[in-house]
């Protein structure tokens, strides 16, 4: 399995701690980021601001988002993506408490290649990790 750089955008600290933790747990050749909301997703991908380091703040591989965030939105940071040419291999995870079927179907339409609603227990979302 080749090593890949993922970036995930949540500002609950206490979820992204969680997926931190599952993360390690899964043992995982990856890397993990984590920002705080769909601003700080925007900036590190077009390496603006504090993010202009791509020796420290590298492209990634995989987005995984949180829908609904300060700033800007997950779906805000979607469409963003969606316009960035240089970003069509994103692979781009919804990682969010919104079950809502409209908030599900909007994903897909902004170019999300898979959507999980949170939960307890995250091995689904290491699982995809792992063979994407």
């Amino acid at each position: 399995m080749l090593s890949k750089v993922i970036l995930m955008a949540e500002d609950d600290p206490d979820d992204a701690l969680i997926f931190q933790m599952m993360f390690k747990r899964a043992t995982l050749p990856h890397t993990l980021h984590v920002v705080g909301d769909g601003e700080q997703v925007i900036q590190w991908l077009s390496g603006a601001g504090p993010y202009a380091d791509r020796n420290r703040f590298p492209l990634p591989d995989v987005v995984v988002l949180d829908l609904k965030m300060p700033v800007k939105t997950g779906f805000e940071a979607l469409e963003w993506i969606r316009g960035q040419k240089g970003l069509q291999h994103l692979t781009k995870v919804i990682l969010s408490s919104s079950d809502d079927q409209k908030d599900v179907t909007r994903a897909y339409e902004l170019g999300t290649t898979t959507y999980f609603v949170k939960s307890p227990q995250l091995q689904d979302v290491m699982q995809y990790l792992r063979v994407s």
